[in-house]
């Protein structure tokens, strides 16, 4: 899907959800999820809460906070225009073997990613 911020040019979300009708409110909801398949098996701490923190902040620069919705199609949902405001961008990584052993490591590194940028939910499947 196709959208622009200032400064950082036309991208292409991963995947852009707009919920619309009675439980969005007056005004659509957007959220979108930027997909990631990076092995982070082998990363100590210091270096997994750093790649994650990189990979936050650049989901959030992309595809959070407000998004012009470049899609001609879905205009008559946007009831207000193309700018839309994006309140949380879901990282999410590609779990399995990928994914470090330590799961308590992991978890301060989740933790520490979502604490430094908000507004990102990290998540991995």
């Amino acid at each position: 899907m196709g959208v622009r911020k200032p400064g950082t040019g036309l991208r292409f979300a991963d995947v852009l959800v707009i919920e619309t009708g009675e439980l969005a409110g007056s005004k659509p909801r957007v959220e979108t999820l930027s997909f990631k398949s990076r092995d982070l098996s082998g990363l100590g701490e210091q270096a997994l809460e750093a790649q994650l923190i990189a990979d936050a902040s650049e989901a959030l620069r992309y595809y959070g906070e407000t998004l012009d919705i470049r899609r001609d199609s879905l205009q008559p949902l946007l009831r207000e225009g193309s700018e839309v405001p994006v309140p949380r961008v879901r990282l999410i990584y590609e779990g399995g073997a990928l994914t470090p052993l330590d799961v308590d490591m992991l978890g301060r590194a989740v933790n520490e990613t979502q604490r430094a940028v908000p507004g990102v939910e990290v998540l991995f499947q």
